[in-house]
């Protein structure tokens, strides 16, 4: 067995790796003893996904500030020379449980619950090379059946935290697959070819420079056509200004319709509230956004303007969907979308937030160091690119300073 001081390069990168892809570092140890036959503690597990991700850190830095030193016509141009036909990028965030060990511990007030207080976002992005075909006319007039069955749609809204009643926690695992089952209704859509994946507990701003640099590394920027899926956020919407501006806006159609079904509904699940959701989602994904504005506006008259601080009654479902409509009423053109070929929900993101989840969110889970490291390996591994083995073969030459040189016959 491999002894616990003794790592050479080839085990330390099975140790990250088991440090990765188990539920957590005690797992890690388990697993490694039980099938690799590698005696490793979980405190060096620990250390050792710390030190290659902070490695790997550096190395994103790296490439994030020679990016910003680009000047901006090269900035949009494919480093490799080489640009995607259809490259997609997809911000979401997610969520772990941060305690800093630190700051001294706080009772809670009698009566006060303590849920939710280490709760804090992640933000993950998910970079696409994507195949689809361009259309003179929409491909798919007619929307999808999964969108106007009431079992289907109100399982989706469900799914949708905010929308409609509580939801539990496992049943975030299902809000990916729905997406996808609704995708797999238009043979038509964009295919995805290769995926790379951002993930970091850092603010806004750094996030979106990291998608920026990365989606320059892959040549994004030179894309015969580019998009930028992301729900109604208003951070996603600003990084979008700042790096992606040149990329097309999609809302996520979910979303949007979520906010439909919401106003329609709010008052019962009566005939006439279904048919009038109906009528607003086949506006809805025909990009007839004004058509659904003035009807929601109509029908805010007869049910009347909410109060302050009111909520969840039908007056406030309709007023908040139509701020939420008027704001996104630019990003909502799904019919030109599907011409163009491109994608128009976010499903990518929301399986790949999953997956980042699986190891880093639970409820007995509370990160106090390594968070951000684990973050970045977690990234690597679930990225489709050659980034990771890059890293781990140019590693030694970076440790000990010296050049590698290629034998030739």
């Amino acid at each position: 067995m491999t002894p616990d001081y003794d790592l050479s390069p080839g085990a330390m990168k099975k140790v990250v790796h088991a440090a990765v892809n188990n539920g957590s570092f005690r797992q890690a140890e388990e697993n490694l003893l039980a099938l690799g036959e590698m005696k490793v503690s979980c405190q060096r597990i620990r250390r050792s996904a710390k030190q290659i991700g902070k490695e790997r850190i550096a190395d994103r830095d790296d490439e994030i500030d020679r990016w910003k030193q680009l000047p901006l016509p090269t900035q949009r141009t494919s480093p490799s020379g080489i640009a995607p036909s259809l490259a997609c990028v997809q911000p979401d965030g997610g969520r772990m449980q941060v305690r800093d060990r630190r700051q001294p511990k706080k009772s809670s007030s009698a009566g006060k619950t303590r849920k939710g207080r280490f709760g804090r976002e992640t933000k993950v992005g998910c970079l696409l090379t994507m195949t689809s075909e361009t259309h003179d006319e929409d491909p798919c007039p007619k929307i999808p059946r999964t969108f106007i069955d009431p079992a289907r749609i109100d399982e989706i809204a469900r799914e949708i935290k905010g929308f409609w009643g509580e939801v539990e926690e496992e049943d975030d695992e299902n809000e990916d697959s729905l997406r996808v089952e609704t995708e797999s209704q238009r043979p038509e859509r964009p295919k995805p070819l290769v995926k790379s994946v951002v993930a970091t507990r850092q603010d806004a701003d750094a996030f979106g420079l990291q998608l920026a640099a990365a989606a320059y590394q892959r040549g994004f920027a030179a894309a015969d056509r580019k998009a930028y899926v992301a729900d109604g956020q208003a951070c996603n919407w600003t990084i979008w200004r700042k790096r992606f501006s040149h990329y097309t806006p999609i809302l996520d159609f979910v979303h949007a319709i979520c906010y439909l079904y919401s106003a329609a509904m709010g008052d019962g699940e009566i005939k006439e509230n279904w048919d009038r959701y109906c009528r607003w989602a086949q506006w809805l994904w025909e990009g007839n956004v004004t058509r659904v504005i003035n009807d929601l506006e109509a029908r805010q008259l007869i049910v009347g303007i909410p109060d302050a601080g009111e909520e969840g009654t039908p007056r406030q479902r309709i007023n908040e969907t139509l701020g939420y409509l008027r704001n996104q009423k630019t990003r909502m053109k799904y019919a030109s979308y599907r011409c163009q070929g491109l994608p128009i929900t976010s499903c990518y993101i929301e399986s790949t937030i999953k997956q980042v989840n699986r190891r880093v969110k639970g409820t007995e889970k509370f990160w106090s160091t390594a968070a951000e490291e684990v973050l970045q390996l977690t990234a690597d591994h679930i990225s489709e690119t050659t980034r990771a083995e890059t890293f781990w073969k140019n590693r030694p030459t970076k440790i000990s300073g010296m050049r590698s040189y290629q034998l030739t016959a």
